[in-house]
C-alpha cells in the first residue's frame, strides 16, 4: 500500500519537473523570438510606470512620467526617481506564475481564472514597489539599492508563493 503512494507521489513531481523544464524552455524561446520583438515589454514598463505614478498621485504628490532608454522614469516634483525597465516590469514574474499554475494539477476552468487573477495581483504589488522605490529615492537615497534588490524582491516573490500556497492547497486537483 505504502509502495502506491510513493511512486504516485514520485510520478507527481517527475511529471510536474518535467513540465516546468519544457515550459520554462518555450518560455525563453517564446519571449527572445516573439515578446522581445512585439513591444509588450514597452507596453508594459509604461504600464507599471503609469500606475506607479497614478497611485503617488491619489497619495498626494505630484508626478509625471517620461520615456528613457528602454524604460519609463517616474518623476515627483519634477525630480527623476526611477526607471521601470524590462527587468522591473513583472513579465517574467507572471510567466514564472503562470508557469507553476500550468504544471501543476488542477482544473482548466480553475486555471482560467485563477493565472489572470494572480498576475493582477502580481502586477498590482510591482507598481506599489516601483512606487515604494521612487519614494525611497525622493526621501531617502541611500536605501534604494537594498530595498530595490533585497525588499522588495522578498515581498513581491512572497506574494507570488503566497498565490502558489492557495493553488496548491485550494485549487488544485491532488489526489489524496
Amino acid at each position: 500500500m505504502k509502495v502506491g503512494i510513493l511512486n504516485s507521489q514520485y510520478k507527481i513531481v517527475v511529471v510536474f519537473i518535467i513540465k516546468a523544464i519544457l515550459l520554462y524552455v518555450a518560455w525563453f524561446i517564446f519571449n527572445d523570438f516573439i515578446i522581445a520583438q512585439s513591444g509588450v515589454n514597452d507596453w508594459l514598463n509604461h504600464r507599471v510606470a503609469y500606475d506607479a505614478s497614478v497611485f503617488l498621485k491619489l497619495l498626494g504628490y505630484t508626478t509625471s512620467i517620461e520615456p528613457g532608454n528602454h524604460q519609463f522614469l517616474i518623476d515627483i516634483n519634477t525630480k527623476r526617481m526611477v526607471g521601470v525597465g524590462n527587468p522591473c516590469n513583472g513579465l517574467e514574474l507572471f510567466a514564472l506564475f503562470a508557469g507553476f499554475v500550468l504544471c501543476f494539477p488542477g482544473g482548466t476552468i480553475k486555471k482560467l481564472w485563477f493565472i489572470p487573477l494572480g498576475i493582477f495581483i502580481i502586477h498590482i504589488s510591482n507598481f506599489i514597489r516601483a512606487a515604494s522605490l521612487a519614494l525611497i529615492q525622493y526621501y531617502n537615497p541611500a536605501y534604494l539599492e537594498f530595498n530595490h534588490h533585497y525588499t522588495f524582491v522578498i515581498i513581491v516573490y512572497g506574494i507570488i508563493f503566497g498565490l502558489w500556497i492557495v493553488w496548491v492547497n485550494r485549487l488544485a486537483t491532488l489526489k489524496k
